[in-house]
């Protein structure tokens, strides 16, 4: 199995069956210069200026990297992607790209547009949506709930909640799941309580609400264990969102400032160990749970695929889903997929100038993770080959 699923990961042909040769071309271009941490940055300067200074290069943004790391401007330009998807098996997860708000009227309108992407999602037949808290309530709200300025009897906290409330009875209505997105750690004590709160109310039949957790924290799996514990206790399920994190630079530089310990695991191989030991341990626990990972990682995905064949899952085990970004590791996407595995794209869209921070965001994961863009390069140069040999 494992000497199959990795002959598959380099099949070029089937990871970018779905590309024309313009789009394999451009996507050529793309990783050339995503390859070179040098010239990305030289990039993201030139989007920032653009975001700025409001520079008339909508086009040029969107005809190379808006169109391969995102679906479209709005839900229905996406659809032509969610349908070339779905002929692979592979489902789709939009999500509107914007920065975290901080107004009543903000928050109210967040809720509504994802209220609005889950009807869309119930009416398509797509099973997941991923909320942002910082979309809900203030960072500096959540920040003072976090550390017990604010009770979670405070009307911060209430109306918080509320919002969420609102957005998971429509979840509930068109049987979509909800991920609860993790962020910084100052303020994930409140995402926390709100997603076990949440979990008691909808999670007694089957996993509705994941609560997301980053494996590049220290202390991640314990949580995940005494979670799984109370969860048993008080008879509900897990729903458990597992990636290896963002934040990372951000974390550390605040604990510096701040003269406290790094919450960051101290290297890249105990952040893979914390992530493959909270793969096992979830697996071993799914009658109590449900699976959902995010990983561009080609190691890790094999390793998720091993454990549920030694605990006699199968592929379609509607508990067990996997994902990654669009315009990203297409070839553990389709890979899994041909072999029966739950897998998710995540689809980002919105207005070009509103998606030029996520689009930084892609760029940088890109540049700076070692090999990340190198792999994705070699693999789109010997597609790009084999089917110049066809001719």
């Amino acid at each position: 199995m494992d000497k199959n699923i990795k002959n598959l990961f380099n099949n070029t042909e089937l990871a970018f069956t779905n590309k024309s040769n313009f789009e394999l071309t451009k996507a050529y271009f793309l990783f050339s210069v995503l390859d070179y941490p040098l010239l990305t940055k030289i990039g993201n300067a030139f989007l920032l200026l653009v975001l700025k200074l409001r520079l008339p290069f909508k086009v040029i943004i969107k005809n190379t990297i808006f169109n391969h790391f995102c679906g479209g401007e709005t839900l229905e330009d996406c659809k032509e992607t969610f349908l070339s998807l779905k002929k692979y098996n592979i489902s789709a997860m939009p999500e509107y790209s914007i920065e975290a708000e901080s107004s009543v009227e903000g928050f109210e309108n967040y809720k509504k547009d994802s209220i609005n992407i889950i009807n869309f999602l119930g009416k398509e037949g797509l099973p997941f949506i991923a909320i942002k808290c910082t979309g809900l309530l203030d960072i500096d709200s959540l920040e003072k709930i976090s550390s017990g300025e604010y009770t979670y009897d405070s009307k911060e906290y209430i109306s918080f909640k509320k919002r969420l409330i609102d957005l998971c009875d429509s979840a509930v209505r068109n049987n979509v799941q909800v991920l609860i997105d993790a962020e910084e750690t100052w303020i994930q004590d409140a995402i926390d309580n709100v997603a076990i709160e949440l979990m008691q109310i909808y999670n007694r039949k089957s996993s509705v609400i994941f609560l997301t957790h980053q494996c590049y924290r220290t202390g991640t799996l314990s949580k995940i264990k005494k979670n799984l514990e109370v969860s048993k206790e008080k008879k509900y399920f897990y729903g458990i969102k597992l990636v290896r994190g963002a934040y990372m630079e951000k974390e550390r530089n605040r604990a510096l400032q701040k003269s406290y310990t790094s919450p960051i695991q101290i290297s890249k191989l105990s952040t893979d160990k914390e992530y493959n030991e909270s793969l096992k341990y979830s697996i071993e626990n799914i009658d109590r749970a449900s699976l959902w990972i995010g990983s561009h990682n080609e190691e890790s995905s094999l390793y998720l695929i091993n454990l549920m064949n030694d605990n006699n899952l199968r592929p379609q085990d509607k508990r067990i889903w996997l994902s990654q970004l669009y315009g990203m590791s297409d070839n553990i996407s389709y890979a899994l997929s041909s072999l029966g595995y739950n897998i998710v794209k995540l689809i980002p869209f919105g207005p070009i100038d509103k998606t030029i921070p996520y689009l930084i965001r892609r760029a940088n994961e890109n540049s700076s993770v070692k090999g990340q863009s190198n792999r994705q390069f070699t693999l789109i140069k010997k597609e790009i080959n084999r089917r110049k040999n066809l001719n």
